[in-house]
C-alpha cells in the first residue's frame, strides 16, 4: 500500500515537472492587442483583426461590402477594447 501512495506521489511530481517545463506561448501586449491583434480566433483558427474604434469596424464592413458583396457585422470583442467584424 505504501509503494502504490509513493508512486502516485512520484507520478504527481512529474506531470508537474513536466508541465512547468513547457514552454509557454508569451500573450500578446496590450500594443499587440491594439495593433490589431487579440486572443479571437475565426473557425480556421486564424487571429481575428481587431479595429480600435467601432467606426473603423463599420468603414470595414462597408467597404468589404461594397468590394466584395459581404455582408458583416460589427460586434465588440470580448476579450479586449476593440471591434471585430463577423458574417451576418
Amino acid at each position: 500500500m505504501e509503494f502504490k501512495k509513493a508512486l502516485k506521489q512520484i507520478k504527481k511530481a512529474m506531470i508537474a515537472q513536466e508541465k512547468a517545463s513547457r514552454p509557454q506561448a508569451p500573450l500578446p501586449t496590450r500594443e499587440e492587442e491594439i495593433q490589431g491583434e487579440c486572443l479571437c480566433t475565426d473557425s480556421q483558427q486564424q487571429f481575428k483583426t481587431l479595429y480600435t474604434t467601432e467606426l473603423e469596424a463599420n468603414h470595414q464592413a462597408k467597404f468589404l461590402y461594397d468590394e466584395q458583396g459581404v455582408y458583416l457585422i460589427v460586434y465588440p470583442c470580448p476579450t479586449s477594447s476593440g471591434w471585430h467584424l463577423t458574417k451576418g
